[in-house]
């Protein structure tokens, strides 16, 4: 089958501490010596080209076993300052080892050509034969021994960029104590991540329908690395980004699973509005109600929620009130295509936020959007740290934070106590998300439960009280 519209251009992974890999590579090396394929080359340039290719190819079929690694076959694509000068990759040696490798049958090579109806080009393609791919596994192979390049983990980028800093310029920066004691925190929970496998409880067949529904693309399994991203200073941003189970649909984030192992999500409810209420020192389950969800809007229903969620932080973040109806309508069209995007659905649904949150409304339209995040980033930070050290692996998503299920009662005691040490007013309601293979009657779902339970009781006599309170002044 082949399945242009899939193909991904070549990357470079890396591979840390395993010397699985360095073995097989050198036996490939020795096959492509006696069959006299790659004649002329320089050993260390065919080594190099030859990790890149095969480690590339065994990514690209571990998201997808139909998707293509495209690459070109012309010498300008090579020259200087082009992207894969960079990657330190040149015509010849590519081609030798691209060339080698499909005369042993380790992969399946297409040249590009160009459709004159269509007038468009495409570039020379591969991917891995299940040769290859058993030739891996007999090494013992698994994806958490690959990963992206070395960059540093603490990212500034210019302060108009968006959430997942793509073709966003990156800003030099000088550290300070604060910087180097985020980078090493950060470097320290990637290695923690890295030694865990991380992976999807569903098939490869489902995973890609599901990708081709939502018009995402494959998923990249080496995004196992998280990086701060702050914007424009180190007061704005700040949040964790780039790890692959953050980017992909709602519908597959409830099959994750860590070292093979169900997982849930727990998610703070209404964080950012919440956040700011406590900068008026608001109790928002005094004004509101316990059971009252800040993202319902009655003349909507729950249609909205998902999108206020984002809606929010929209709202805080632009200057004015056309911007924000802009990127509001773009999220609606990428994320919400069942909801309207036109002016005449998206301009009274701010209203009725304006109506139901008239305590913050002097926030929205401010431009202080990235204050809130370097805030939720703080709180992520703490939580991130604290399961670490019981040994309980974390992945967060923004405002929320998946976990296997076994722990799920103490990532909730643990976001608790967050908000205590960090924003002791308005604490957000924290809401249970079970995954595709949880068992609700584990003995850590019983103790949330029972935890859960005993909060909302010691709320309600709290209200009452305060109510009492209020009647006698």
């Amino acid at each position: 089958m082949d399945n242009l519209q899939y193909s991904r251009l070549i990357d470079v992974h890396r591979i840390s501490d395993y010397p699985e890999v360095p073995r097989m590579i050198s036996y490939l090396l020795s096959l492509l010596k006696e069959a006299g394929l790659i004649k002329g080359s320089p050993r260390d340039k065919v080594l190099r080209h030859l990790k890149v290719v095969v480690l590339d190819l065994y990514v690209a079929y571990m998201r997808d076993p139909l998707v293509y690694v495209a690459y070109p076959r012309n010498s300008d694509a090579y020259g200087p300052g082009t992207r894969l000068r960079k990657l330190h990759l040149g015509l010849d040696s590519m081609k030798k080892v691209v060339d080698g490798l499909s005369s042993l049958g380790y992969l399946d090579d297409h040249s590009g050509f160009h459709d004159r109806t269509t007038g468009v080009g495409y570039l020379s393609r591969m991917r891995a034969t299940s040769s290859l791919i058993s030739l891996i596994q007999d090494y013992d192979i698994v994806t958490s021994m690959v990963s992206t390049g070395d960059a540093d983990v603490i990212v500034l980028r210019e302060v108009d960029a968006e959430d997942d800093g793509k073709d966003k310029k990156e800003l030099s920066f000088e550290d300070t104590d604060e910087i180097v004691r985020m980078r090493e925190y950060l470097s320290s929970y990637n290695t923690f991540l890295q030694s865990h496998e991380l992976g999807l409880s569903i098939s490869v067949e489902d995973i890609r329908r599901i990708l081709i529904e939502r018009r995402c693309p494959a998923i990249d399994y080496t995004r196992n690395r998280l990086y701060r991203i702050f914007n424009g200073d180190f007061s704005s941003g700040g949040r964790f980004y780039r790890g692959w189970w953050q980017n992909i649909p709602r519908d597959l984030r409830k099959h994750i699973t860590i070292d093979g192992k169900p997982c849930s999500e727990l998610d703070y409810s209404g964080q950012h509005l919440l956040l700011l209420y406590a900068r008026g020192e608001d109790e928002y389950r005094w004004l509101k109600g316990l059971n009252d969800d800040p993202y319902y809007l009655k003349k909507y229903g729950e249609d909205v929620r998902d999108l206020l969620k984002v809606a929010i932080l929209i709202l805080v973040n632009e200057p004015d009130r056309n911007k924000a109806v802009q990127a509001i309508r773009q999220k609606i069209n990428y994320d919400f295509p069942q909801l309207e995007s036109t002016n005449a659905f998206i301009n009274p649904l701010i209203d009725e936020v304006m109506e139901k949150h008239p305590v913050v409304r002097q926030h929205f339209f401010s431009g202080s959007g990235g204050s809130l995040q370097f805030q939720d980033s703080e709180i992520a930070e703490y939580v991130l740290g604290n399961m670490k050290a019981r040994r309980q692996l974390v992945l967060p998503v923004h405002d929320s934070f998946v976990v296997q299920d076994e722990y799920i009662d103490d990532l909730y005691a643990t976001m608790k106590e967050a908000y205590r040490m960090l924003v002791p007013d308005s604490i957000p309601a924290i809401k249970p998300k079970m995954g595709a293979n949880t068992d609700p009657n584990q003995s850590s779902f019983k103790r949330l439960r029972k935890r859960m339970a005993q909060e909302q009781v010691e709320n309600e006599k709290e209200l009452e009280w305060i109510m009492k309170l209020d009647d006698f002044v």
